[in-house]
């Protein structure tokens, strides 16, 4: 068990270097100069160079990233080239609306997917599996933007069941705000779970152990949820843990439109005027984030089901 947790500890680390390091080649290489959204449009060339000289700008890439990797290291992460404001403290202060719309969408698409999908796999070839099949696939084919646009339009404006923008105070009023942005974050990813989980299922109802329970009384329901379930969880757990990525890229969309005040919406916002800190605190977080979930996940697996420890190791 140590040695496997010290693997995915260092697959962690792995990952994240890898992350950091191919978005910090890719924005020193795009388009546009840093050193202009630092002074503006109309500086001249001595204070185009003064600002070069002044963030490191001027020296060869591998010396900028080096020195980027020792900065973030003692965890200086840089001032933002469009407030002035460390990235850091940026950060923090809109890391927490990111993570309760993240946290939000993953327990929807669990509870949900996990309910329609044992639904689905206990009907199967009846109506609740066509209903719910049909909707997976309407909501796996629309675009993130597609599926906010028509939440907003059609609970928030036209039917007013939810509010449509802000962020909410107090707890149940947060909530409420919430639900919306967590929807249009975890659809698609909340179809593909429902149907793995789905298949899983069936095949675990054909399964020995299955056919003993019912042969001793066991209604189907408690088939269902009392034997089949858990061995089906596993490869939802690690399709929720590889979607964590998804859904973070899909938190941009969903707090641009419902007004949420996250990292999302800083991250575009860098990336539209080339504010290189941010992005890459904003890179830095979440591959940690995405890293420490899939860890997270992980152990989750190897409690459900020990055998994968056997498996893995």
């Amino acid at each position: 068990m140590i040695i496997l947790l010290g693997k995915r500890l260092a697959w962690c680390v792995a990952l994240v270097l890898f992350v950091v390091t191919v978005a910090f080649v890719i924005l020193h290489l795009a388009p546009g100069d840093p050193a202009r959204a630092l002074v503006g449009p109309h500086a001249t060339e001595e204070t185009l160079a003064h600002a070069r000289a002044l963030h490191g700008l001027d020296q060869p890439l591998p010396a900028q990233y080096l020195r980027y990797l020792g900065n973030v290291l003692t965890g200086e992460l840089g001032i933002s080239y469009r407030n002035r404001k460390p990235v850091s403290e940026m950060i923090r202060a809109h890391l927490w609306p990111t993570f309760q719309l993240v946290l939000a969408a993953v327990f929807l698409q669990l509870l949900l997917g996990v309910f329609l999908g044992a639904l689905a796999a206990r009907y199967r070839h009846r109506w609740p599996d066509r209903l719910i099949s049909a909707g997976s696939l309407v909501a796996l084919g629309a675009p993130p933007f597609v599926i906010g646009a028509a939440l907003l339009y059609f609970a928030g404006f036209r039917l007013g069941w939810l509010p449509i923008n802000g962020y909410g105070e107090g707890l149940l009023d947060r909530l409420a705000h919430l639900v919306l942005p967590a929807l249009t974050v975890v659809l698609g990813g909340l179809a593909l779970t429902i149907q793995l989980l789905r298949t899983e299922l069936v095949d675990a109802l054909a399964e020995d152990y299955s056919r003993t329970a019912r042969a001793k009384g066991v209604s189907e329901r408690g088939v269902v949820w009392r034997h089949a379930l858990r061995p089906s969880l596993v490869p939802v757990l690690a399709s929720t843990s590889l979607d964590l990525g998804w859904m973070i890229t899909n938190a941009v969309v969903a707090e641009s439109i419902f007004g949420w005040p996250g990292l999302g919406r800083e991250a575009l916002l860098a990336v539209l005027e080339l504010d290189i800190p941010v992005v890459l605190g904003v890179v830095i977080v979440t591959s940690v984030t995405v890293a420490i979930s899939t860890l997270v996940f992980d152990l989750i697996t190897l409690a459900i089901d020990p055998r994968t420890r056997r498996e893995q190791s």
